[in-house]
């Protein structure tokens, strides 16, 4: 393609790409609410950035989870990067909501690098990126998890670094030892980020050799050692480091190990197969149709296709995905880092077919294109700034929330029944919103001037407790007389 002549197909291929990962992103993030565990992951680092906690010994409350001193859900290296931007940005919910757009921003653009690396050899499928950075935000889970403030978002950042070092180092033709240095620094970082499925990009140098057979069998195995003895090094320091080891032996055998062999959240490993395809319906059948077109308008033989990196980065995507089969602790936006490469694979595949028909536009259309995308840009735009003060979920318990706090002072607790503690969404909003804690009287570590209640409850002991009247529709408030 004569990058000058198409140059507006392509300009109006971006702002409509632009457009979807606004609307399917930013337009969610700019409202009010948010997944129980992304705002649990918010609280533990606004917390941290107000030296509540430290890096390898976070805090939510004095409970955390499991009743430990201190909180170790995930390791803690996302925490400590999200509590830096609380400390340059302050204390406004959009400051997680900008973190989570900002990593879903270096995604797109670390799969555009990987896009210009794998087609650097095949100009014509060079101006392309756009076509991977829409698959894979189209992908149902992987928009919901940039909506939302999850730790594998940041995981696969990291994963992207390490990829793009990795596939740079073995396409080249020399010996380039420094990029799997890096690609297996990387690696760790992911790790460190959200533990095992960080390591898949491991895999990479054996899955080029076994697929695109550009470096020997011995030269492979000397750089997936060198990524391995990386890995090796750090796990070393950090076991050496005793906060560092402490740490994350509290992940691994009080947290990981546990909940793997006690708290299966699927009744079937094949949960994250079937979970993987539906997900991938919307590329599969993105696919089909432009291979349906090519085959009707006979194109099948014109297409210069890179099905050897196609295959590739599809195979790399499948082994960020379906070793969680490994457990019965599965859910369906653990497999967001493999997607960008599922993205990648499927783009490869479609993107000539794409080409020649960008060929049959007439140039005259071509500005019209582009006026048109910049209108859809436009009108994104403003739908997504009124979407600000909206609600993308619990409505009526954030303004039960909001009304409770206009009572109870913060850096307060709250006592409460067992079962209003199991309400992690009531549990993290108070503490990310308001820096109050609710406390469990059973747990009998606590007193408090107010208790909290369902709304259909009972006022706990009348001679003590009196209601507070506020306009709530889940939880009542009660005072001491």
């Amino acid at each position: 393609m004569n990058q000058t002549k198409y140059s507006k197909l392509i300009l109006a291929a971006w702002l409509f790409t632009i457009s979807i990962v606004t609307i399917l992103t930013a337009a969610t993030l700019i409202k009010h609410g948010m997944f129980m565990d992304a705002m649990l992951y918010t609280s533990v680092s606004h917390n941290l950035s107000h030296g509540i906690g430290s890096f390898w010994f976070p805090f939510f409350d004095e409970y955390n989870v499991a009743n430990l001193t201190s909180f170790h859900e995930q390791p803690p290296l996302v925490f400590g990067i999200q509590a830096l931007f609380f400390k340059l940005l302050g204390d406004s919910m959009y400051v997680e909501r900008f973190y989570t757009f900002f990593t879903m921003c270096i995604n797109g653009l670390l799969i555009k690098v990987l896009w210009d690396e794998i087609t650097k050899e095949n100009l014509k499928l060079r101006p392309y990126a756009w076509l991977a950075i829409l698959l894979w935000i189209t992908i149902p889970v992987c928009f919901w998890s940039y909506s939302n403030n999850m730790h594998e978002n940041t995981m696969s950042v990291f994963i992207l670094c390490s990829v793009v070092f990795s596939y740079k180092a073995m396409q080249s033709k020399t010996d380039n030892y420094f990029n799997y240095v890096l690609a297996g620094f990387f690696i760790s970082l992911a790790v460190l980020s959200k533990g095992f499925p960080g390591f898949f990009p491991i895999t990479l140098p054996f899955l080029h050799w076994l697929i695109i057979r550009r470096k020997s069998f011995f030269k492979t195995f000397i750089y997936s050692s060198i990524i391995l003895l990386i890995l090796i090094i750090i796990g070393i320091a950090l076991y050496l480091y005793p906060s560092s080891n402490e740490s994350l032996s509290i992940y691994l055998f009080k947290r990981a190990f546990q909940r793997i062999n006690e708290v299966p959240s699927v009744d079937s490993r094949f949960f994250i197969f079937w979970r993987l395809l539906s997900e991938l319906i919307p590329i599969f059948i993105f696919t089909a149709v432009f291979f349906g077109i090519a085959r009707w308008k006979k194109m099948l033989n014109q297409l210069n296709s890179q099905y050897q990196q196609a295959f590739l980065f599809i195979a790399l995507g499948i082994c960020g995905s379906l070793p969680l089969m490994l457990t019965k602790v599965q859910n369906g936006f653990y497999f967001v880092p493999s997607l960008p490469y599922f993205g990648i694979g499927f783009a490869l595949l479609t993107a000539p077919i794409i080409h020649l028909l960008f060929q049959k536009i007439q140039i005259k259309y071509h500005q019209n294109l582009v006026t048109i995308s910049s209108m859809i840009l436009i009108g994104t735009l403003i739908f997504t700034y009124f979407q600000k003060d909206k609600y993308s979920r619990d409505k009526d318990l954030l303004n039960d929330i909001h009304n409770i706090a206009q009572i109870v002072p913060t850096q307060s607790r709250i006592n409460c029944s067992n079962s209003v503690y199991q309400n992690w969404s009531l549990n993290c909003y108070l503490v990310r919103m308001h820096d109050i804690s609710i406390n469990n009287i059973e747990m009998k570590r606590h007193d408090s001037p107010y208790f909290i209640n369902e709304i259909n409850g009972t006022n706990p002991d009348a001679q003590l407790y009196e209601e507070v009247k506020l306009n709530n529709k889940q939880y009542t408030l009660y005072k001491k007389r």
